[in-house]
């Protein structure tokens, strides 16, 4: 049984030996995707998405770009600097970020 996360905590791990069931973990296997994720949230964030997505589902259409900034030279701070915050300033400097 995989586990890719840090540790193998949620898993009965007397329970699986029982059964013989070998369980590991894969501490690092979602590093980059939850970098991703992370600058996704970013860029919606920047651009108003969830604003402009709840006017389109109450039936309005926002028609301008007003507050939708490109995160292109903007400063990112970054609170942990371990994998995953490595990763979002790899990602963050190859789009243009500081």
């Amino acid at each position: 049984m995989g586990c890719f996360c840090i540790g193998t905590n949620q898993v009965d791990l007397q329970a699986a030996e029982d059964r013989g069931i070998p369980v590991f973990n894969a501490p690092f296997s979602n590093t980059r995707s939850v970098a991703e994720l992370v600058l996704a949230e970013v860029v919606i964030l920047m651009r108003g998405i969830p604003q402009r997505n709840a006017a389109a589902h109450r039936g309005e259409w926002v028609k301008t770009a007003a507050g939708s900034n490109e995160v292109r030279g903007k400063t990112l701070g970054i609170v942990g600097y371990g994998h995953i915050g490595t990763q979002i300033g790899v990602l963050a400097e190859s789009l243009g970020m500081q």
